[in-house]
């Protein structure tokens, strides 16, 4: 029985009238990909909450730009220019901002009071999945849209623009009265406009925390962001930690793509988290690993969530919409890789198809996996190539450092000291602990306080990370009188990377998965670093150390946006700093398995298979 009346009733547009409006703008600009959503479903993914609460509605439509032009931040044509995309329907918010209404009752940090007889569930406005996983690219004036493709925003510089702007608006009386009289309007009095001050200044406040913990000289650009830094240090906020010290988020990711997810063993770039599909005698699939995962993103992603001591089995109280959860989870298990739309492209020579089918089979297929385009109920292997092997994948090669940085980071447990690690059994946590740790008991909090059963279900194995052993330093050794030690020091980072180059973890590597519809999802690279799928095929030194990075307008032959410089193309992205020297998190180097030995026929070969995948 599908579970999509549930979602969001305030977007119930009909579904006849967005039918109509979705074909008639993707018959005027290029052939549809046909990923089995129906218009609906798509709207309905675009723009149902999943109880992520950034802002209020009323403050969201009255802010105003950060560079005192006056113009409303919200204006398509600034928006556009971090390259969220624009929607014409509900709230006429950038796809994937979704409302959300979660009454106060279950609410915290976000309960804020800015006018007398405030309703008791004030529309706000988070993000849902689909703001980082949906695609467009764009070809001689015709549009693509690729559900569940990978984002080109620039998540970093929007909430850097966002912060500045409500700043701003806190701190100048002239920009503070224009942004009251918008949001207060028809109750706009000294009384609301007290307490709209006092409610700006909370919001302000907790967000300059945040900000002040996901500082880092690594510019993301555009298509990147290091989700898993970010939610550890709002974890540490939402625990209360005095005086929490950050995690800096400085190993992005390209935002992964969607389709075939939910056929996989483990997800995540380094598969930290699993799926766990539980099948009633009816035939019905609840996958209490996704519901955890997401449940994890939404409390990253600005859920409200109240954590206390020793809260056991009664959880925590929180914002996230586990009935749209469990939608958008049945949604993308009907969600089709895009194919390549010959018609706008060109279809690939058969001739060199075959060529790269053979080279493939050779060469690639067994570490990437087959799997039909229609195919969405085969369950997949889990394949990982490990950075210090131990299985029968070599190792990758690529840029340690999201999974390394996911794998050693502790912080500060706020509320959660002394809380038992399974919530109501376990050691309790120390002073400071595991961030994957204290997340899966947050997961599990939000989830025990929806329900007991759920949380029960999702929470026995969210993570299942093998910590490395906690070592007790050895005292030095005494040395003869006149011999002095030579003392080698490492930095911090420089500690993680050799406890991640010497530790054997399922999750201390990257997941391997299919290629089908991968010609949809540049650049690449779990970390963005290569422009294209001929650039890939090079060998590592052949590759581009630096290359320009926003618009999206697409190559067809070399399978990637266009990287060259040009009005839309506004970010370098560099593989080395000014001095030569590799810029961590941002290595392009891996994924070389005798890629010298390819002739340029041979990579266009594969490139021409790779399209019909």
């Amino acid at each position: 029985m599908s579970r999509f009346w549930r979602l969001a009733p305030w977007i119930a547009l009909g579904a006849a009238p967005v039918a109509f409006v979705i074909a008639t703008v993707f018959a005027a600009s290029a052939p549809a990909l046909d990923q089995g959503w129906t218009a609906d479903q798509q709207q309905r993914f675009y723009q149902a909450s999943q109880g992520s609460r950034l802002i209020p509605l009323a403050w969201f439509r009255a802010l105003e730009q950060p560079d005192g032009s006056g113009r409303l931040f919200l204006d398509p044509s600034y928006v556009a220019g971090f390259r969220y995309l624009p929607s014409s329907v509900g709230a006429g918010l950038p796809v994937g901002f979704a409302v959300d209404v979660t009454a106060e009752s279950a609410l915290s940090t976000t309960k804020l009071h800015w006018k007398a007889n405030q309703g008791a569930s004030e529309p706000w406005v988070g993000l849902n999945c689909a703001a980082c996983h949906t695609a467009e690219i764009t070809y001689q004036g015709r549009t693509l849209r690729i559900d569940g493709g990978p984002t080109l925003a620039d998540f970093q510089s929007f909430f850097e623009a966002f912060d500045l702007a409500l700043k701003q608006t806190r701190d100048d009386p002239a920009r503070f009265d224009r942004f009251a009289k918008r949001v207060l309007a028809g109750d706009d009095n000294p009384q609301n406009r007290t307490l709209l001050k006092g409610a700006l200044a909370d919001l302000v406040s907790r967000r300059q925390a945040l900000a002040a913990l996901n500082a880092t000289p690594l510019r993301y650009g555009y298509g990147r962001l290091d989700a898993i830094g970010r939610i550890f240090n709002q974890l540490e906020i939402d625990a209360g930690a005095a005086q929490p010290d950050a995690n800096p988020p400085d190993a992005p990711v390209s935002y992964p793509f969607l389709w075939n997810v939910p056929q996989q063993q483990r997800v995540e770039w380094n598969a930290l988290t699993p799926n766990l599909p539980i099948r009633s005698k009816l035939g019905d699939v609840f996958d209490a690993g996704a519901l955890a995962r997401n449940t994890g993103e939404v409390l990253g992603v600005f859920g409200d969530i109240s954590i206390v001591p020793h809260a056991g089995a009664a959880g925590y109280r929180s914002s996230v919409n586990i009935d749209n959860l469990a939608a958008f989870e049945q949604l993308i298990g009907k969600l089709k890789p895009p194919r390549w739309p010959s018609a706008l492209f060109g279809a690939p020579d058969p001739a060199l198809v075959q060529a790269g089918k053979t080279l493939f089979a050779a060469r690639c297929a067994a570490c990437h996996q087959s799997l039909a385009r229609d195919d969405l109920t085969t369950r997949l292997d889990l394949r990982v190539s490990l950075f210090r092997a131990g299985d029968r994948f070599s190792p990758p090669g690529t840029d340690i450092w999201m999974a390394c940085n996911a794998y050693t980071a502790t912080v500060k447990s706020g509320a959660m000291q002394g809380t038992p690690a399974n919530l109501v059994t376990g050691a309790p946590f120390a002073a400071r602990d595991h961030a994957t740790n204290l997340l899966e008991v947050a997961v599990k909090g939000a989830l025990a306080g929806k329900s007991w059963d759920i949380a029960q279900v999702a929470g026995q194995t969210f993570f299942g990370v093998e910590r490395p052993a906690e070592v007790t330093p050895a005292p030095p050794p005494k040395l003869p009188p006149g011999v002095h030690p030579i003392i080698i020091q490492l930095s911090p980072r420089q500690q993680k990377q050799m406890t991640c180059a010497t530790a054997v973890s399922k999750v201390l590597g990257y997941k391997i998965r299919p290629l089908t519809g991968v010609w949809a999802t540049a650049p690449y690279l779990h970390n963005g670093s290569v422009p294209t799928l001929y650039d890939l095929l090079l060998p590592a030194a052949q590759r581009p150390a630096s290359f320009w990075l926003g618009t999206r307008e697409f190559d067809p032959v070399k399978v990637g946006y266009v990287s060259t410089s040009g009005p839309d193309n506004s970010f370098l992205f560099n593989t080395r700093d000014a001095k030569g020297q590799p810029i961590p998190g941002n290595a392009n180097t891996g994924h070389d398995y005798g890629n010298a030995s390819l002739s340029d026929q041979d990579r266009m070969a594969l490139i021409a298979y790779l399209k019909t995948l």
